[in-house]
Formats: structure tokens, sequence, C-alpha cells
């Protein structure tokens, strides 16, 4: 049975609402239900032996490093709770790897994913992010019969590929990483299948030309290439590189208009639904705030969009991606779900240089031992908050 769709009110709360007790304890029990069949899959998983860069360079591979290892520290508001301070540290790192470009001969890539193999042996530092190890991604099961790829194989296949956020923020940037070794001297482009409007504008951008997109479907087919030019995967525990942000913004000419005050709407979203919305978008568009959803516009729309902004408010959601292409400066306040507070984007705006403001909800929380990244929570913003915190922001604009 289909659930109604939510109609956003201030109102009373209806049962399809992810908010409140009942919701939580059910949420907790099934995501700890899921986290212990991932462990016990992941006591399944294909055995495998490693082999890092540094060893492929060892025995003849062509390693290039693009930007050396750096420390990384994240600063949490003070004025959250304890609880949030927590949260937005979850799986945080000091010190993020450096970046490489390998070339690779005879490798085999696998699945969706990309996970590339030499001689058998799975590359480790190709995939950084910490608390996803690579080796218990795998997939399980019997593998396809490996197809061929003569010439140079470029790979931008990596995990949770095609979600906006992964693909602006560090499939697009491998495209780069990859031309600086290769140039326009690639055969193929592994890309992830049934790609959505804004891959294939981006590839299209990036003169990754029609016929040398090769679209990767399933989790176990393989390709056994004669050449492979591959990066390591930019932005590790959401710590993007400020090139990264420089060479997005680099793509588009930045607008001549800025000052404009927005709101990205989400009307249509089934996720993290923000439940007085109506009194949200009234208090806004009383300050001057343009309402936009972004669902229907185009990458370069989007990058003009937030380009001419002076401010943007945003639920915590993959269209605040689009802050990389704000000017240094604009001031950023996100609207995250008690049960959602996550540095995605706390991280992504100090790499653009761009004031980050966090405003979590009013709902109920778990207590923080309890505590999990519940991307289907809904949020319910405190509307005399959010006044007083964006208030003193548009009188300095003026």
């Amino acid at each position: 049975m289909v659930p109604r769709r939510l109609r956003c009110q201030s109102s009373a709360v209806r049962s399809n609402q992810r908010v409140g007790w009942r919701y939580l304890l059910a949420s907790a029990i099934g995501y700890r239900l899921s986290s212990g069949r991932a462990w016990c899959r992941s006591l399944l998983a294909r055995r495998v032996d490693m082999v890092s860069l540094e060893q492929l360079r060892e025995n003849g591979a062509t390693l290039r490093e693009t930007l050396p290892s750096r420390k990384v520290r994240l600063t949490v508001p003070s004025d959250l709770r304890a609880s949030d301070r927590s949260a937005l540290r979850m799986r945080d790192v000091r010190e993020v790897p450096a970046q490489a470009v390998v070339e690779l001969s005879g490798a085999t890539v696998l699945g969706r994913e990309g996970w590339v193999f030499v001689d058998g042996r799975l590359v480790d530092g190709i995939w950084q992010e910490v608390g996803f190890p690579a080796r218990r991604m795998l997939p399980r099961g019997r593998l396809e019969k490996p197809a061929h790829l003569g010439g140079t194989t470029a790979s931008l296949l990596m995990p949770w590929l095609p979600n906006y956020y992964h693909w602006t923020t560090q499939a697009v940037p491998r495209v780069q990483m990859v031309k600086d070794v290769a140039g326009d001297d690639v055969d193929h482009w592994l890309i992830p299948a049934d790609p959505p409007s804004y891959v294939l504008e981006w590839l299209d951008r990036l003169d990754v030309p029609v016929e040398r997109r090769v679209e990767v479907r399933g989790r176990r087919q393989v390709f056994a290439v004669d050449r492979l030019v591959v990066s390591s995967v930019p932005g590790a525990n959401r710590w993007v590189p400020s090139w990264v942000v420089d060479h997005l913004r680099k793509q588009f000419p930045p607008p001549p208009e800025h000052g404009e005050r927005v709101f990205v709407d989400r009307p249509e979203t089934d996720r993290r639904r923000m439940l007085n919305r109506e009194d949200v978008v009234a208090a806004l568009r009383g300050r001057g705030f343009r309402i936009v959803d972004l669902a229907s516009l185009t990458v370069q729309e989007e990058a003009v969009l937030f380009g001419s902004a002076a401010v943007v408010v945003g639920v915590h959601g993959a269209g605040l991606t689009n802050l990389v292409f704000c000017r240094p400066g604009t001031v950023v306040l996100e609207l995250a779900p008690r049960g959602l507070v996550f540095p995605t984007f706390a991280k992504l705006a100090d790499a653009a240089q761009v004031t980050h403001h966090l405003l979590v909800g009013t709902e109920p929380a778990l207590p923080r031992p309890l505590r999990f990244p519940d991307v289907l929570a809904d949020v319910v913003v405190d509307i005399p908050a959010l006044t007083r915190l964006l208030d003193p922001v548009l009188t300095r604009l003026g």
C-alpha cells in the first residue's frame, strides 16, 4: 500500500510522519537489525589479498601523487547540544590520505563500485573512506565472465553513485585527475548505468565523448582492461579539498548579479520533510527569499542561482551540494533533523569558504548512545530560532 502524500502543515502530527518516540524506537530497532545483518555479511565477505599503491609503484606501476596528505579539524559550534556535537564528529578523521593517479597494465575492474584488482589482489588506496573498508563492500556470489576492454580505460566508478553530492564532489574531479595524466587518450570511460541528467550534463561539459562511455550496471560485472588509468577518490569522510571546489567553479562563469536570498525547497521529497513548511516559507518569503525547487533545474542553472546568492537556506540534502558554486563569504543556513546531524555541508562550506550555520530541529531525538544518521527523519523548524539567526545576517547584508 502506497502511503498518502504528506501535506506539510504545522498542525497535528500524522501517522506517516517520521518524528516522535514511536518512530524513533522503530527506526532504532530497524537500524540495529540492519547493522547486525551487515556485520554478519561482512563475516561472509569475499576473502581477498590487498596490494597498496606504493607496492604497485615498487613493482613498476606509474603512480603520480596529486595532493599530499593533510591534517584536518572540524570546528563544532559550541551552542549545539552535546549529543549534536557528538553526532557531527561521527566517523570523522584527523588526517586525509594523499591523492594519486595510478596507471596499471592488465588490471581488472569489478562492478558498479569500480573495485580494482591486479593479479587477483584488491588495490588499496583508491577508495579511502574510513568506516567503509573496501574488502567488506565486495559483492558475494559468482562473478560474471570478464569483458575485455582494449586500449586505455578510465574509471569514474565508486560506491554511492550516482548520488548528486558524491558525483559532484568526488566523481567529477576524477575526470580532471585522469586527464592530467592521460590527456584525451582514453578509449573507455566507466560510468554508472542509467545516469541521471546531471551526470550526462557534467560528462558533456567535461568533454567525455558519448561513444566512449561504458555504463556499468551490476555489482558482479567484470572488465579486463589492457591499460587502466584511475585516480583515488577525493573527499574521504566528506573532507572535500579546496582545489575540487575551485575546479567546479571554473566550469561555470560567475553570474554578474549578487545578493539573492534563496530558500532551497523540497516540496515533493519523501525524506527529511519539513513538517512546518508553510510557516517556514511564510517567514522566509516575508524576508525577501526566493523559494526554489531545484528538481527542474540543470546544473548550469543551479550554478548561476547559487553563484548569485548572498544567503542560502535549506534542509540537509543533496541540493546543498551546490554551495560549491557560492561566492566566498556567502551565508548558508542548514536546517537539520535532530536524527541527522551530519558534517557533510559544514566541511564542504569550509572548503568553499562560505559561512555555515546549523539549525537543528525541535523534534524528539534518541539519546546519544542510540543515535544513528537517520536519512529519512523529518524536521520541525524552530521559527523563532530561525528568524533570530537570520535577521542580523540580513540586516548586515542590507
